[in-house]
């Protein structure tokens, strides 16, 4: 019995990639759905979509769904929830001439997020290596899935030509918005003691490494741009549906009803940047962008945004230790009017970045916590917290909280907080 089935299987698939086949020498793989742990269903098929695109990126691969096999299979749903494996069942693709199989996981491991996948040689029916990749944010499983599915089937050469391909110094999505190049090096992060308008919070100062370059939006996140977002998919903001955004009330902050991204208590156009959001707004803005554009997007790290803000630079601002020269180099208390301006009209800092100082707060990936001494390599901030992290100064801000190394606990939604984004090449 089970040779009989085995025989339509194969008579089935191999019918169907006869009629389906779009070069014949074109590697055939079939990539099962990658099993959800502890993240929704829905959100791990968008991963195994993504997979299926990195893979066909490679040119090299004729690719064939889980789906493909069930339905000319003829399997139920539950045996398909037990993969495929076994030897009997790579033994069958491998017998059509499917050369590999792809299957794994995304999810929650604890404080992180997880890819883990492996490749099987189906002609042989064994594994032939596996690859595992962990964030700490959800919005980076997209790339973490693009990198795993290049590791597993790209060859040496391959990676190392990526990895040595020059990138653009600059690069704009279809939409317009607009990143520019961070390149890989060391910093000294924090201000040192004799700093002026120093907080406590900004030390101890440590040597960080950025190992890999990456890119980090020109501008902050625009009216007209966050619109497109909450138009595509009716998102209502942590201020719309919690009691308002956080104003300074006799030198507290507090909710304030009806305060909102369109409502921040001052006029906007569609250039200004995108203020009243919680931390929560702005990643569910990176999880839109990536589905729409099929690339990751997220918040930069402290370290990252502190490296892009002082842009190869060691002093207080990103263009000198003199705040009187902030006029010509940011929106902040003393020159903004007290409302947001349109970005991009002041001075950009030496690897042209815009509004970097004042304008918009912008969010950051880290929770808050404090600095401790060590060296570090991609420092992600700590694994857990109540709070994230806000750095740049507002438009309201005086002129020390517009310095690089200026660093604030976030408390949710504020008239204050933005963000612009990482885009990883």
């Amino acid at each position: 019995m089970k040779t009989r089935v085995l025989l339509v299987i194969l008579a089935l698939l191999s019918g169907f990639i006869s009629q389906g086949a779009v070069a014949k020498d074109l590697t055939k793989i079939v990539v099962w759905d990658l099993a959800p742990r502890e993240t929704k269903p829905g959100y791990a098929q968008e991963l195994t979509s993504i997979l299926v695109s990195e893979i066909n990126k490679l040119g090299k691969y004729e690719i064939y769904s889980q789906e493909n096999v069930r339905t000319l299979a003829g399997w139920t749903a539950e045996k398909m929830k037990l993969g495929c494996t076994s030897t009997q069942c790579l033994t069958a693709l491998g017998q059509m001439d499917v050369a590999k199989l792809i299957s794994g996981s995304v999810g929650k491991i604890g404080n992180r997020y997880s890819v883990s996948l492996s490749l099987f040689d189906t002609q042989n029916a064994k594994a032939e290596k596996s690859s595992s990749e962990f964030c700490r944010a959800e919005d980076e499983l997209i790339e973490l899935v693009q990198k795993a599915g290049r590791q597993l089937l790209a060859t040496p050469g391959e990676l190392a030509a990526a990895e040595k391909k020059e990138l653009d110094k600059t690069f704009t999505i279809s939409m317009g918005m607009e990143f520019v190049l961070i390149p890989a090096g060391k910093f000294i992060m924090g201000s040192p003691a004799n700093e002026a308008g120093r907080y406590e919070n900004e030390g101890p100062q440590r040597e960080v490494q950025i190992a890999k370059p990456f890119y980090l939006g020109k501008y902050e996140v625009r009216i007209s741009e966050f619109r497109e977002f909450v138009k595509a998919v009716q998102f209502k903001t942590d201020a719309e549906t919690n009691g308002g955004a956080y104003v300074p009330v006799k030198d507290k902050w507090q909710r304030k009803e009806g305060v909102h991204w369109m409502n921040p208590g001052f006029s906007q156009k569609d250039d200004h940047p995108v203020v009243c959001l919680a931390w929560t707004d702005a990643v569910e803005y990176c999880k839109w962008l990536a589905k729409k554009t099929g690339h990751s997007y997220r918040l930069p790290t402290e370290a990252e945004w502190e490296y892009a803000c002082r842009a190869g630079t060691q002093q207080a601002y990103s263009f000198g230790p003199d705040s009187r020269e902030l006029s010509r180099n940011g929106w902040y208390g003393e020159n903004s009017g007290g409302k947001t301006r349109p970005v991009g009209q002041k001075k950009p800092n030496p690897w042209g970045l815009f509004d970097m100082h004042g304008n918009a707060r912008e969010w950051c990936l880290d929770w808050y916590g404090k600095y401790t001494p060590e060296a570090a390599v991609d420092p992600a901030g700590p694994l857990r917290g109540s709070v994230r992290v806000l750095r740049g100064g507002s438009w309201a801000s005086p002129a020390r909280d517009l310095r690089c190394a200026e660093r604030r606990n976030g408390m949710g939604g504020s008239e204050r907080a933005g963000f612009r984004l990482v885009r990883m090449p």
